[in-house]
């Protein structure tokens, strides 16, 4: 054990590709704050553990220590209880920062004849090169931009143009529609760390040398915000316009949505927003469109009074790049496939 040598290895691009298992020995909220992608967490700490034993060592670091050894000799036995890959697998394992939590595991798992290595730095090390990444190698990307209205299937558009170029759709990874309705039931926004970590990982996927294909977005999403270099290069490419009727938006709309429908009580929560922004006469009609569960009547109110004018006075809006406009006459997958085989721009 004395002269063991530990596999210790630095983060770099790719470097999850290297590992059949990534353990993340974190407690779980530090895990579901963010994490490094397709890493498992097997904690050698709970949360209420490892706050005790911080809150100990600032009275006796040596009975911190000894308490600590005693949870995580524990902890980590019901680890190997749990495991489910063989010896064959190349195991990475990772804490904070590389310290005694992820050692700890190592040297068990070592010791029993996994092939197993040492994230040096740790979470910490990953971190840093997904803040340097977004700040200096995402931005020398080529975006461009799906742009038009609210309701005139943006998110669809892209849905089908990935299934033949490059897209990132960033409001798809924040959990969110990016609208005033944009809160999905049953689904949080992830942390601002992770939305960064899954933007990282998806730019990492891709040929450098094509083109991206994006929303023209408000640099917030939700609660979340696009990295700010990225978010700045976006409208520098192609800018397409969609169009469509204010019918076709409103069916559209009234399908994508369609739970506020099954909900008037999460539709009538989400309008409370509004009453501060939109004037007192044009809310009453949404209003009174809520009141009668005239869903199309309160859509298209939605969109006369509040969507096409907060539209004119966002940055997509005042582009003068746009170098094509596609009318819709549906928004389906069958019209939109046909615009993109028509247009010369994909």
């Amino acid at each position: 054990m004395k002269n063991m040598r530990i596999n210790k290895v630095s983060y770099r691009d790719q470097l999850i590709e290297d590992y059949s298992v990534i353990i993340d020995v974190r407690t779980p909220s530090e895990f579901i704050e963010d994490h490094i992608p397709n890493s498992i967490n097997y904690p050698v700490l709970s949360n209420k553990q490892r706050h005790e034993i911080g809150i100990s060592y600032k009275e006796n670091s040596f009975l911190a220590k000894k308490n600590g050894a005693e949870l995580i000799s524990f902890n980590i036995s019901k680890i190997i209880k749990k495991i489910e890959f063989d010896k064959k697998d190349k195991v990475l394992i990772y804490c904070w920062r590389g310290g005694l939590r992820s050692l700890s595991l190592y040297l068990v798992l070592k010791q029993i004849g996994y092939d197993v290595y040492l994230l040096d730095g740790g979470y910490k090390s990953f971190r840093k090169r997904v803040v340097e990444y977004l700040d200096k190698e995402a931005p020398k990307f080529k975006f461009n931009q799906i742009m038009g209205i609210t309701g005139v299937g943006k998110t669809l558009f892209l849905k089908e143009l990935s299934k033949t170029k490059q897209v990132i759709d960033f409001e798809g990874l924040a959990n969110h529609k990016g609208s005033i309705l944009g809160d999905i039931p049953n689904k949080t926004q992830p942390s601002q760390k992770f939305y960064e970590t899954c933007i990282y990982q998806k730019l990492n996927e891709f040929n450098n040398k094509k083109d991206i294909w994006v929303e023209a977005e408000s640099i917030k999403v939700g609660k979340l915000s696009i990295p700010s270099k990225v978010w700045k290069t976006m409208p520098l490419g192609k800018n397409i316009k969609l169009n469509a009727t204010i019918e076709e938006r409103t069916k559209y709309i009234l399908k994508d949505y369609n739970y506020f429908t099954k909900n008037p009580e999460l539709m009538k929560k989400a309008l409370d927003v509004l009453k501060r922004i939109i004037p007192k006469d044009d809310f009453k009609n949404i209003e009174e469109s809520l009141k009668n569960q005239n869903y199309y009547d309160l859509v298209s109110n939605l969109i006369i009074y509040h969507y096409d004018k907060a539209y004119k006075k966002t940055r997509a809006e005042s582009s003068t790049n746009i170098i094509s406009t596609i009318d819709l006459d549906k928004i389906t997958k069958k019209e939109i496939q046909k615009a993109i085989n028509l247009s010369k721009y994909f």
